[in-house]
């Protein structure tokens, strides 16, 4: 209901002041804040947002304080941190979410070093990976931040033409089941044929076993 709200039209378009903090907010739906150019202080704070992926404060250029603490924000990806230092007024509080210190945050830790938009970034602290945790970001460098190890590109590339592959196999192998679908259906007929011949002797001789006067009588007709 509030996201239909703010991008319904241009009712907002004069908002100055948004408070948004504690509505348990996991994402904010893509160019929801795209109608309020003229917002001045927006507060996001306390809420549980996992990414700002997908929205943009690219129109917000009269943006003077965007608050972002409490939140469960890992990463600012460069799109974001492109718009935020984009914004000449702007002042950005990201206090208490719980970054993951990985080579994914390699560039925000760069911008964070060179950016006066962060307020108070000389307290923001890893909180993950385990050993990492507590480590201020402002002291992060590149040799600390790492990912678990991936495969070469040169093996990737193999295990991809392997599946290709393995792939045109099975899809010529499904063709040629395909093609001979009548007989195979003619084989699996004839098999099914002996099998019940065959277990249509064993049953004949079970009775014979079972029954002594079928048994007499198949010894006197041996003789």
């Amino acid at each position: 209901m509030v996201a239909a709200a703010l991008v319904a039209g241009r009712a907002l378009q004069g908002l100055h002041c948004l408070e948004l903090a504690s509505n348990h907010f996991l994402y904010l739906p893509r160019d929801v804040l795209a109608q309020l150019p003229s917002l001045r202080h927006l507060d996001l704070s306390n809420n549980s947002l996992v990414s700002l992926t997908y929205v943009s404060f690219r129109n917000l250029t009269h943006l003077e304080s965007l608050h972002l603490e409490d939140n469960a924000l890992k990463v600012l990806h460069n799109g974001t941190l492109a718009e935020l230092q984009g914004l000449p007024h702007v002042r950005v509080f990201l206090d208490n979410n719980p970054w993951v210190c990985d080579c994914h945050m390699a560039d925000m830790v760069t911008w964070l070093k060179q950016t006066e938009v962060v307020q108070g970034k000389d307290r923001l602290t890893c909180a993950f990976p385990e050993k990492m945790r507590n480590r201020v970001l402002l002291e992060l460098n590149s040799a600390d931040l790492d990912c678990d190890p991936i495969l070469p590109p040169s093996l990737q590339t193999s295990y991809v033409f392997l599946g290709i592959v393995l792939a045109l196999i099975g899809a010529i192998f499904l063709l040629v089941l395909y093609l001979n679908r009548k007989g195979i259906k003619k084989w699996m007929h004839n098999i099914r044929d002996a099998c019940r011949d065959h277990m249509e002797g064993y049953h004949y001789r079970y009775e014979i076993n079972a029954d002594p006067r079928l048994t007499n009588l198949s010894s006197n007709s041996d003789v």
